[in-house]
């Protein structure tokens, strides 16, 4: 496995799938307004690269729960999608519209914290769940994994173009303005991610009864009647969103 080679990520991938049955898989930079692509497999399905690129790059990111668990706490390690999931990850709509679909049923991830915006992340789906045996043994070469993302990182001379530009996103939670407040922001991204009530209110140290009220105002101001009604209001291409009576 030599780093300066352009099979390089595939060459890693081919050695943990000794482990492990790795079924899809992508290396990402995590940062705060985007996602930077830093390769994906040459042989990938067409339609689960177009979904990747067209919709999750696009800004079902800020739903994954790899993602928000980065952006709350940035740091490198191993993960895995038991440690990050939010406890009602599978009744989510982006679970249902992405992550089973294309992702499957399991997931995993190395990340390198690359400095106080980014964080290099090679991430695995599997369409078998991983044995408790198979995380430990993950884990256990996590340091050799991780020196070696860390390492190829001189090789990716790339990647410092167009950093400072977000990727252009219809609208989203973000582009809401003042209809609605930056707590029922923080609120709203929290509970198409999976959140309970329960637990958005310990991130946000607030009442669980709080979180009520803030989810029925949000729902008031946007005229939506269900999670998959504001799922689709902002992270479904707008000609597969039927219109609303």
């Amino acid at each position: 496995m030599q780093l300066n080679r352009p099979e390089f990520w595939s060459s890693l991938i081919r050695v943990l799938n000794e482990y492990v049955q790795i079924d899809n898989w992508v290396v990402l930079i995590f940062c705060n307004s985007q996602v930077q692509v830093v390769s994906l497999p040459e042989v990938a399905d067409t339609e689960e690269v177009d979904a990747f690129i067209h919709r999750y790059v696009k800004g079902l990111y800020v739903l994954d729960p790899f993602y928000i668990a980065d952006r709350e706490n940035p740091q490198s390690g191993f993960f895995h999608l038991l440690d990050v999931a939010p406890e009602h990850f599978l009744e989510t709509e982006y679970y249902h519209q992405y992550f089973e679909q294309f992702i499957s049923v399991d997931e995993a991830q190395y990340n390198i914290r690359l400095d106080a915006e980014r964080t290099l992340c090679i991430s695995f789906g599997s369409g078998v769940r991983f044995s408790q045996e198979q995380i430990t043994t993950l884990d256990i070469i996590k340091p050799w994994v991780t020196a070696l993302m860390h390492q190829r990182m001189g090789f990716e001379v790339d990647l410092t173009k167009n950093t400072s530009e977000p990727t252009p996103r219809p609208e989203t939670i973000f582009s809401l303005g003042t209809q609605i407040t930056t707590r029922e922001k923080d609120v709203l991204k929290l509970l198409l991610s999976g959140f309970s009530n329960k637990e958005i209110a310990g991130k946000l140290s607030l009442s669980a009864e709080t979180i009520k009220v803030h989810r029925r105002n949000i729902y008031g101001k946007l005229n939506i009647r269900s999670q998959s009604e504001l799922f689709a209001r902002f992270f479904m291409p707008r000609q597969d969103v039927s219109p609303v009576d």
